[in-house]
């Protein structure tokens, strides 16, 4: 879960969509939405999948029956996190005094500028920037492009092996039980059990590599803000950790700088 109790989203396209979705998983509510036609607030929570259900039959979430439309603008509502996930320079130095929410999230890239992002951090408000917040899909396309290398889908050389191996583990067991008891007691596979007997499907491949990713660089990234004390500065954290790494590859690599 996360420790926030609800947020807004500027933008139901495929980011704010599933922002929505991971958001309300996590625990918390969207009570509000952000769209080109309309914004929708509902201090209940709006069902993410329900809206997606919406806009995909009637093309938009103008009119859905899940929450009310508003002429207010939920960019400057109060709200624990606010996440824009539709066009740049959303917060400038003309509108970033009405921001009201605690924890800023750049799902698009460049929604706010830098002078807007320097008056957030003195007001003590926690910006994800986008050089973080949504590499998952820079990272997804690099898993894309090594199935394409390969020419072969994650897994389809083990699904096989992997299923008849767990099915020999589970014959294993009831022929150890059988004969330690002298009775028969036959073990069915658990519905999650079935699940997984094949090994991981080409989505818990990437799934579970971008996660390992996205959780790797995060903890690194909070590791320079402790070592470099900077606060709630995570722009400047990802900076320098990205400098870093190019200076240590040149290193290793043998170039030399003049």
């Amino acid at each position: 879960g996360i420790n926030a109790e609800y947020g807004v989203v500027q933008g139901f396209g495929n980011l704010g969509m599933h922002a929505s979705r991971y958001f309300t998983r996590a625990g918390a509510r969207v009570v509000g939405i952000i769209e080109k036609d309309c914004s929708l607030e509902n201090p209940a929570g709006i069902d993410p999948k329900a809206l997606e259900d919406w806009v995909l039959e009637t093309g938009s979430v103008r009119g859905f029956p899940g929450a009310t439309e508003t002429d207010k603008n939920l960019l400057y509502e109060p709200c624990d996190i606010f996440i824009p996930c539709a066009v740049e320079k959303v917060i400038t130095c003309e509108n970033v005094d009405r921001i009201q929410a605690k924890i800023v999230v750049e799902g698009a890239n460049c929604t706010m500028t830098p002078i807007a992002y320097e008056l957030l951090l003195k007001r003590n408000v926690l910006v994800i920037p986008d050089v973080l917040a949504n590499s998952g899909s820079v990272c997804s396309s690099y898993f894309e492009w090594l199935k394409n290398m390969k020419h072969v889908s994650f897994g389809r050389l083990t699904f096989k092996y992997m299923r008849e191996s767990n099915q020999h583990l589970l014959n294993s067991v009831q022929t150890s039980i059988e004969t330690l008891f002298n009775t028969d007691c036959p073990i069915e596979p658990s519905e999650d059990f079935v699940a997984r007997m094949s090994g991981a499907s080409e989505k818990d491949f990437v799934n579970s590599g971008l996660s390992y990713t996205v959780e790797g660089t995060v903890a690194s990234v909070l590791g320079v803000v402790r070592k470099e004390q900077l606060g709630l500065d995570i722009r400047q954290a990802c900076y320098s950790l990205a400098m870093s790494k190019i200076l240590k590859t040149y290193a290793t690599a043998g170039y030399t700088f003049t």
